[in-house]
């Protein structure tokens, strides 16, 4: 959700620096295709697995497909550097906690029916953070929204790729190609 309200507000800061829809065509942005897949691929085991089956594999597979997309597209100038950074923060924290990220209980609140799936380990790729949480700093520990109804938490990995993603979707609505030399 986060990273949809980034790309609006990336299109709407572009557009309102003079950038055009039009303009992301020219834009030469490489394998679009794998972080759709990414995406759906994590929420198709969100929601055909049960919680923490095969979380291990679809990480690998998500942030396989990910990292894939960033190397295709490192030349593109700022957004890739917030992009790999927030990703490697994610995936390193998810692969080291089983899968899942850790979400800090002081978000949620105390006697909120999502702790309790958390604590019972019933949210598919996500665990409630503990004692035994490896990099927790890297988990989400961001509210986002008021304290007695937050509408989401994120990581400093969510943050970067945010920022990456802001940037990318200013690049692609102002974004003007190399004119051809002529020959004098």
């Amino acid at each position: 959700m986060i990273l949809l309200l980034s790309a609006i507000l990336g299109l709407a800061l572009g557009l309102l620096a003079g950038g055009s829809l039009a303009r992301v065509r020219s834009y030469p942005l490489k394998g679009l295709l794998l972080p759709i897949l990414a995406l759906l691929i994590k929420a198709g085991a969100a929601y055909l697995l049960k919680p923490q089956f095969g979380a291990m594999l679809v990480c690998v597979l998500q942030y396989a497909l990910i990292f894939l997309f960033l190397s295709l597209n490192y030349k593109r100038p700022v957004w890739p550097v917030f992009a790999f950074l927030g990703s490697l923060g994610n995936f390193l924290v998810i692969l080291l906690n089983g899968g899942c990220m850790p979400v800090s209980a002081a978000l949620i609140g105390s006697g909120s029916a999502r702790l309790e799936l958390l604590a019972q380990n019933r949210i598919y790729a996500y665990c409630l953070a503990g004692e035994q949480t490896k990099l927790p700093f890297f988990g989400d520990i961001l509210r986002l929204g008021p304290a007695g109804v937050p509408f989401g938490f994120a990581s400093a990995g969510d943050v970067l790729l945010c920022v990456g993603v802001l940037i990318l979707f200013i690049q692609l609505v102002t974004y003007l190609p190399d004119k051809p030399q002529t020959a004098e």
